[in-house]
Protein backbone atom coordinates (compact mmCIF):
# COMPACT_ATOMS: atom_id res chain seq x y z
CA UNK A 1 0.00 0.00 0.00
CA UNK A 2 1.33 3.39 -0.95
CA UNK A 3 0.14 6.67 1.43
CA UNK A 4 0.83 10.04 1.92
CA UNK A 5 4.05 10.12 4.38
CA UNK A 6 3.26 11.49 7.84
CA UNK A 7 4.61 13.35 10.71
CA UNK A 8 4.39 9.81 12.49
CA UNK A 9 6.62 8.28 10.05
CA UNK A 10 9.53 10.56 10.52
CA UNK A 11 12.01 8.90 12.33
CA UNK A 12 11.13 5.55 9.92
CA UNK A 13 12.00 7.05 6.91
CA UNK A 14 15.06 8.88 8.32
CA UNK A 15 16.18 5.08 9.31
CA UNK A 16 14.81 4.69 5.26
CA UNK A 17 17.16 7.26 4.37
CA UNK A 18 20.19 6.33 6.45
CA UNK A 19 19.72 2.56 4.73
CA UNK A 20 20.45 4.79 1.37
CA UNK A 21 23.16 6.92 2.39
CA UNK A 22 24.94 3.51 3.21
CA UNK A 23 24.15 2.08 0.30
CA UNK A 24 25.37 4.76 -1.70
CA UNK A 25 29.02 5.02 0.19
CA UNK A 26 29.28 1.26 -0.23
CA UNK A 27 29.57 1.85 -3.48
CA UNK A 28 31.45 5.04 -3.48
CA UNK A 29 29.23 7.68 -4.63
CA UNK A 30 29.44 11.09 -2.82
CA UNK A 31 25.85 11.36 -3.55
CA UNK A 32 23.47 11.80 0.01
CA UNK A 33 26.68 11.68 2.18
CA UNK A 34 26.50 15.26 2.99
CA UNK A 35 23.58 15.16 5.49
CA UNK A 36 20.66 15.26 2.65
CA UNK A 37 17.94 14.65 2.65
CA UNK A 38 17.68 16.11 6.13
CA UNK A 39 14.62 15.61 8.14
CA UNK A 40 13.99 18.80 7.27
CA UNK A 41 13.87 18.12 3.76
CA UNK A 42 11.32 15.15 4.35
CA UNK A 43 9.28 17.25 6.80
CA UNK A 44 8.90 20.15 3.87
CA UNK A 45 7.92 17.41 1.55
CA UNK A 46 5.57 16.18 4.07
CA UNK A 47 3.91 19.76 4.48
CA UNK A 48 3.86 20.23 0.57
CA UNK A 49 2.14 16.62 0.27
CA UNK A 50 4.69 15.08 -2.09
CA UNK A 51 6.22 12.60 0.66
CA UNK A 52 4.53 9.21 0.42
CA UNK A 53 5.46 5.84 2.14
CA UNK A 54 5.25 2.13 0.37
CA UNK A 55 3.54 0.27 3.94
CA UNK A 56 3.94 -3.63 4.07
CA UNK A 57 3.01 -5.53 6.83
CA UNK A 58 1.86 -2.49 8.95
CA UNK A 59 5.81 -0.82 8.34
CA UNK A 60 6.79 1.50 6.41
CA UNK A 61 9.67 0.33 3.97
CA UNK A 62 10.03 3.10 1.76
CA UNK A 63 9.80 6.60 0.80
CA UNK A 64 9.62 8.84 -1.95
CA UNK A 65 9.06 12.26 -2.86
CA UNK A 66 6.82 13.05 -5.91
CA UNK A 67 6.31 16.46 -7.38
CA UNK A 68 3.76 17.65 -9.76
CA UNK A 69 5.29 20.97 -9.60
CA UNK A 70 7.70 20.35 -12.13
CA UNK A 71 11.83 20.80 -11.68
CA UNK A 72 13.80 23.89 -11.78
CA UNK A 73 17.12 22.19 -12.29
CA UNK A 74 15.84 20.34 -15.37
CA UNK A 75 15.41 23.60 -17.78
CA UNK A 76 19.24 23.77 -17.90
CA UNK A 77 18.04 20.85 -20.94
CA UNK A 78 17.19 22.26 -23.56
CA UNK A 79 12.74 22.07 -23.86
CA UNK A 80 13.52 19.81 -27.40
CA UNK A 81 15.76 17.45 -25.88
CA UNK A 82 12.84 15.57 -23.42
CA UNK A 83 10.85 13.65 -24.76
CA UNK A 84 8.40 14.37 -22.47
CA UNK A 85 6.14 17.41 -22.20
CA UNK A 86 6.21 20.41 -20.18
CA UNK A 87 3.82 18.83 -17.47
CA UNK A 88 5.43 15.45 -15.84
CA UNK A 89 5.63 14.26 -12.79
CA UNK A 90 9.32 13.94 -10.69
CA UNK A 91 10.44 11.07 -8.61
CA UNK A 92 12.97 12.54 -5.87
CA UNK A 93 14.60 10.85 -2.90
CA UNK A 94 13.00 7.21 -4.10
CA UNK A 95 14.81 4.77 -1.07
CA UNK A 96 13.39 1.17 0.19
CA UNK A 97 14.47 0.07 3.66
CA UNK A 98 17.26 -2.94 3.05
CA UNK A 99 15.70 -5.30 4.23
CA UNK A 100 12.65 -4.94 1.99
CA UNK A 101 14.60 -3.95 -1.20
CA UNK A 102 14.14 -6.36 -3.91
CA UNK A 103 10.67 -6.81 -3.64
CA UNK A 104 9.17 -4.12 -5.72
CA UNK A 105 9.28 -1.28 -3.36
CA UNK A 106 10.73 0.93 -5.51
CA UNK A 107 8.36 0.03 -8.18
CA UNK A 108 5.20 0.24 -6.59
CA UNK A 109 6.35 4.03 -5.76
CA UNK A 110 6.86 4.88 -9.50
CA UNK A 111 3.72 3.39 -10.39
CA UNK A 112 1.86 5.33 -7.51
CA UNK A 113 3.76 8.53 -9.38
CA UNK A 114 2.42 7.28 -12.51
CA UNK A 115 -0.77 7.19 -11.09
CA UNK A 116 -0.81 10.83 -9.42
CA UNK A 117 0.06 12.81 -13.06
CA UNK A 118 -2.42 10.60 -14.40
CA UNK A 119 -5.17 11.93 -12.60
CA UNK A 120 -4.27 15.75 -13.73
CA UNK A 121 -3.49 14.81 -17.10
CA UNK A 122 0.41 14.18 -17.21
CA UNK A 123 2.00 11.77 -19.47
CA UNK A 124 5.30 10.97 -18.14
CA UNK A 125 8.27 11.52 -15.97
CA UNK A 126 11.43 13.22 -15.38
CA UNK A 127 14.05 11.72 -13.02
CA UNK A 128 17.70 11.80 -12.53
CA UNK A 129 20.60 10.14 -10.54
CA UNK A 130 24.16 10.07 -10.26
CA UNK A 131 26.30 8.08 -12.61
CA UNK A 132 27.34 5.70 -9.98
CA UNK A 133 23.81 4.52 -8.68
CA UNK A 134 23.97 1.39 -10.56
CA UNK A 135 20.13 0.09 -8.82
CA UNK A 136 18.58 3.05 -9.56
CA UNK A 137 19.98 2.94 -13.14
CA UNK A 138 19.14 -0.43 -13.59
CA UNK A 139 15.41 0.16 -12.28
CA UNK A 140 15.24 3.41 -14.92
CA UNK A 141 16.77 0.98 -17.61
CA UNK A 142 13.96 -1.87 -17.43
CA UNK A 143 11.58 0.64 -16.84
CA UNK A 144 12.37 2.21 -20.46
CA UNK A 145 13.37 5.82 -19.21
CA UNK A 146 15.98 7.32 -21.81
CA UNK A 147 18.81 9.45 -21.36
CA UNK A 148 18.29 13.19 -21.53
CA UNK A 149 21.35 15.15 -20.71
CA UNK A 150 23.55 15.99 -17.48
CA UNK A 151 22.10 18.31 -14.60
CA UNK A 152 24.05 19.92 -11.68
CA UNK A 153 22.94 20.72 -8.26
CA UNK A 154 25.07 22.40 -5.83
CA UNK A 155 25.97 19.11 -4.99
CA UNK A 156 27.02 17.79 -8.10
CA UNK A 157 26.11 16.35 -11.85
CA UNK A 158 22.99 14.32 -12.14
CA UNK A 159 22.20 12.40 -15.54
CA UNK A 160 19.02 13.10 -16.38
CA UNK A 161 16.32 10.73 -18.19
CA UNK A 162 12.35 10.80 -19.22
CA UNK A 163 9.64 8.52 -19.83
CA UNK A 164 6.34 8.79 -21.80
CA UNK A 165 4.08 6.68 -20.34
CA UNK A 166 2.81 5.03 -23.02
CA UNK A 167 6.04 3.91 -24.01
CA UNK A 168 6.42 1.78 -20.64
CA UNK A 169 6.22 -1.68 -20.78
CA UNK A 170 6.02 -2.40 -16.36
CA UNK A 171 4.36 0.89 -15.39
Amino acid sequence: MIRRAEFRDIDTIMCIVGDAQAALRELGIDQWQDGYPSIAVIKKDIDNGVGYVSVQNGSVVGYAAILLTGEVAYKQIADNEWGTGEDYVVVHRLCVKNIAKRNGIALSLMKKAKELAMEVGYSGFRIDTHRGNIRMLRMMDKLGFKYRGIIYYESGERLAYDLKFSKSLVL
